[in-house]
């Protein structure tokens, strides 16, 4: 049985499990079932196995966990390695899954990222190399930005070109993830993000609409790129249509974590809310939904994916991951206060396009072909 290592996150962002469990849906295509091993990013530690995997999650609720962390794996990977138990050293495909990869900001920048020495390193040790994807990679700017500011960052530069060319096969996911790797020299294929499969691996089918799907992000999105006042332009919008459509039609707040569940419980305590630590739950709430409105791209992603009709709006250039399916209307935070309303009460819901099963099914066609080509002789 094939072991691979997808690396990605565990129990701290659905987004990231609904991009894995698409790519999953494929490679089981390809390889029949095949060991999972999924390697933590924001915990490189447990790349040494199981023992260490179980530090990640209990630790998980302690102060400022992702920075200790860190260091600690840092401080451990020093000591000795044992190849049947390393998630790199002991797979046979190593797969990044759908996420940003390229990025950067006041805070760290792509070349930087936590889970990147520690997994290439061990990568270089094999012999031979298992195969390295990088499926669904995606940007993470400031709304408008053209991708410049990483180009022409010497450190994300090489990272881009050194990933690029390690790897036997890289997707990205977004219009400007694709130019920013296109302007360091490589023309890579543009799909949809992987996460519009992950219904099928999880045997969830749309079903008829029970309520609107709602989800708020203080601040419109996981960083505040707006600026000025546009985010509490947002929450005023947002609020008070959320309370005309409650008054109107059963609603739930969709809360991807125990912040947006706290924000949503403060903001809007007459509307119910939903909250879970399984991805599996979250497909299923949005596969009951009429419509949505929601400020998390995945969720956008899956619901759309789904033929359901949707309203994403934020303030990074992962919105655009949400451009490359149909059903999504994806409007910036500084125009979506003014566009709420009209959207929702004017016609513009009913009458937007949905994205049909034909389109999931091309996709998925496409990112298969790419995948043999890449592994061929692998299988």
């Amino acid at each position: 049985m094939k072991k691979v290592c997808l690396i990605s996150t565990l129990e701290h962002n659905v987004g990231d499990d609904f991009a894995r469990a698409g790519i999953v849906s494929l490679l089981r295509e390809i390889y029949g079932p095949f060991e999972e091993r999924v390697l933590h990013k924001h915990f490189p530690l447990a790349v040494r196995g199981q023992t260490w995997a179980q530090l990640d999650l209990l630790t998980r609720d302690l102060p400022n966990y992702l920075s200790w962390r860190r260091r600690l794996a840092d401080l451990i990977d020093l000591l000795p390695v044992n190849p049947r138990a390393d998630m790199i050293l002991d797979s046979d495909l190593i797969v990044q899954c759908g996420a940003p990869v390229y990025w950067i900001n006041e805070y760290s920048k792509c070349s930087e990222a936590e889970w990147l020495a520690m997994v290439t390193r061990r990568w270089r040790l094999c012999e031979p190399m298992p195969p390295f994807m990088n499926l669904a990679a995606g940007a993470c700017q400031p709304w408008g930005s053209d991708g410049s500011e990483i180009v022409a960052d010497q450190d994300c530069r090489q990272f881009i070109t050194e990933f690029t060319r390690d790897t036997v096969l890289t997707t990205t996911r977004d219009p400007l993830a694709h130019a920013i790797v296109l302007a360091c020299g490589h023309d890579v294929p543009l799909l949809p993000c992987t996460s519009i499969f992950a219904p099928a691996l999880a045997g969830i089918s749309p079903r008829q609409g029970e309520f609107v799907a709602l989800n708020f992000m203080h601040g419109g999105g996981h960083y505040d790129f707006a600026g000025g006042n546009a985010a509490a332009k947002w929450q005023e919008a947002f609020c008070a249509e959320a309370r005309r459509l409650a008054a109107a039609e059963p609603c739930l707040m969709v809360c991807h974590n125990k912040d947006e569940h706290a924000v949503a419980a403060r903001l809007l305590p007459e509307i119910p809310r939903f909250l879970s630590r399984n991805w599996r739950d979250y497909l299923d709430v949005y596969s009951r939904c009429t419509l949505a409105v929601v400020n998390r791209v995945h969720g956008a992603v899956v619901a759309a994916a789904m033929g359901k009709r949707v309203f994403l709006t934020g303030n990074d250039s992962r919105l655009l991951t949400a451009s490359m399916v149909p059903g999504i209307g994806v409007f910036s935070l500084e125009e979506a206060s003014s566009m709420l309303r009209p959207w929702l009460w004017s016609g513009d819901a009913a009458n937007h396009q949905t994205c049909a099963p034909e389109f999931v099914a091309q996709t998925r066609s496409r990112y298969l072909e790419l995948l043999g080509t890449a592994l061929l002789g692998q299988v």
